[in-house]
């Protein structure tokens, strides 16, 4: 009989009861497994939201979803998962483009958010669509948009990921604790 134990921040122990079962190179003591999933290395106050392209492999087909570069704090972060983005086309070299990364869930599909939405996709990402409620969301949780930065950005030679096609939405900072 295996033991699970949910610790803080994503953390996960499988006690294992016999020293005959294999232990992994993760393992702390001959009977604890740690599984760890993806934990950041902090939480950002500021961070930026991007439009990425995204290959939605359930309803076989493109989507912008929406995107941030860092685990945002505050309750933005409840919205982010940490995902592996299927790779857009068979032509693209592998390497070129960012393999894994921090997509926001739909707010509108989110049945604490609205309850009449019968959302039938299995991903339930953010499309580029929700950004007006996303942004009305983020002012009423403590979050700004900061114009001078985003303006800055999107003036200046600078490209994000130009591999993914990813576009600059805004940049936000949270005001919270």
């Amino acid at each position: 009989m295996y033991n699970f134990s949910l610790h803080s921040k994503r953390r996960l122990s499988i006690q294992i009861p016999n020293s005959s079962t294999p232990i992994t190179p993760r393992t702390r003591t001959q009977s604890q497994i740690q599984i760890q999933t993806q934990t950041p290395l902090f939480e950002a106050k500021t961070v930026s939201l991007f439009s990425q392209p995204y290959l939605d492999t359930y309803n076989q087909c493109y989507t912008n979803i929406v995107v941030v570069n860092l685990f945002p704090k505050g309750p933005l972060g409840q919205l982010v998962k940490f995902i592996k983005f299927p790779k857009l086309s068979e032509f693209k070299e592998a390497g070129s483009s960012k393999q894994c990364g921090y997509a926001l869930q739909s707010i509108e599909g989110n049945h604490s958010f609205n309850s009449n939405c019968n959302c039938n996709c299995k991903s339930n990402l953010m499309s580029v669509d929700e950004v007006p409620t996303l942004i009305s969301y983020l002012v009423s949780c403590g979050y700004t948009v900061d114009t001078s930065i985003t303006k800055m950005f999107n003036s200046s030679e600078i490209r994000f990921d130009t591999n993914n096609a990813n576009k600059l939405i805004c940049f936000i900072t949270y005001h919270g604790d």
